[in-house]
């Protein structure tokens, strides 16, 4: 009997340690059913610390909803920082991008706040509420490892863009931009995580590889030739390229060469005119780019009215593929 009662108030006790033990991981249940004044009255953010509260059905969903609530609090801080646009190099322009602070917030849902403590939390019927917050510090040290490697890289590309002719330094830069961009918005956001951070540098030097590809087509002239007697593909091609700001000169640096196969034909009292356009583009005698595009025109009147008319498709042509893509694919 003795031993029955020894046994019985060990396992006692070790379901009460357990529990103690689980309690103290687990939500705190709220009696009252009253909303903690920890969750309304949440607290601000600090220069130490980063807050977010948040509510679920699960825990799981109030931990995920603290942490919105925590990247809702650091938009609001980058949205202040991108108010202030800097000027582009040239100094007739602002090269703020008014998109930026929509594709900020962006980035900051995108935040790992892998330092996230759970602070204070409960368990009210059926709703959990969570408290947590993030150190800045840490947050920060390991966002700008990311940026600082990622602007080494940028600047890296940069300086190997002399030894390319200008239409090529325009390319790259196209290519850079992307990745430009988003070290510079990184910039912004690092500086809201912590303020010490000096962002304009950053966002100077960024601002200046962009206005460069402006820059670079100013300086930038095309000379277009074409096989064909009628101009009507050359000055289709010659309209697209001054809507992207490329000039246009008897004696260009770059020489886009227009070759016209056409074949004609007749069909029910219609001229058709079937074309095959091998745009190539140089560079210092040298072929850095070559596209075909095929087009039909059809007329009831002339093969050279069909031929115009196959000119307007090849325009549209030109538009679907973009400039930029004639100008650089291989």
């Amino acid at each position: 009997m003795h031993k029955k009662l020894l046994k019985s108030l060990i396992i006692t006790t070790v379901v009460v340690l357990l529990n103690g033990c689980v309690s103290s991981l687990a939500p705190k249940t709220v009696k009252n059913n009253e909303i903690p004044s920890w969750y309304i009255n949440a607290l601000s953010n600090t220069p130490k610390y980063l807050y977010g509260e948040g509510s679920g059905s699960t825990l799981k969903e109030a931990k995920s909803n603290a942490l919105d609530t925590m990247a809702s609090r650091l938009i609001v801080s980058v949205s202040s920082n991108t108010n202030v646009s800097t000027t582009s190099s040239s100094g007739d322009s602002f090269s703020y991008n008014k998109n930026i602070n929509k594709k900020i917030k962006l980035d900051v849902q995108k935040i790992k706040f892998t330092n996230a403590k759970v602070i204070k939390n409960a368990n009210i019927v059926d709703k959990f509420y969570i408290l947590m917050k993030v150190n800045r510090e840490e947050l920060f040290n390991n966002n700008q490892k990311e940026f600082i490697s990622n602007d080494q890289r940028i600047d890296k590309k940069y300086g190997q863009l002399l030894q390319y002719s200008k239409l090529e330094r325009i390319n790259l830069l196209k290519q850079m931009y992307p990745s430009i961009m988003k070290n510079k918005e990184r910039s912004i956001v690092l500086n809201a995580i912590n303020n010490d951070f000096d962002q304009t540098a950053f966002l100077k030097k960024y601002d200046s590889y962009i206005d460069e590809i402006s820059i670079l087509k100013n300086n930038l002239t095309i000379t277009v030739k074409t096989n064909n007697k009628y101009k009507y593909f050359a000055d289709l091609l010659i309209d697209e390229l001054n809507s992207n700001q490329y000039k246009i000169s008897s004696n260009g640096d770059i020489v886009i060469k227009i070759n016209n196969k056409v074949k004609y034909s007749i069909a029910r009292g219609w001229n058709i005119a079937k074309v095959s356009t091998t745009l190539s583009v140089m560079s210092n005698n040298k072929i850095i780019s070559n596209k075909t595009i095929n087009s039909i025109g059809r007329s009831s009147t002339s093969k050279q009215s069909a031929l115009e008319s196959a000119s307007n498709s090849f325009y549209k042509n030109v538009k679907k593929q973009t400039i930029d893509k004639i100008l650089f694919s291989r």
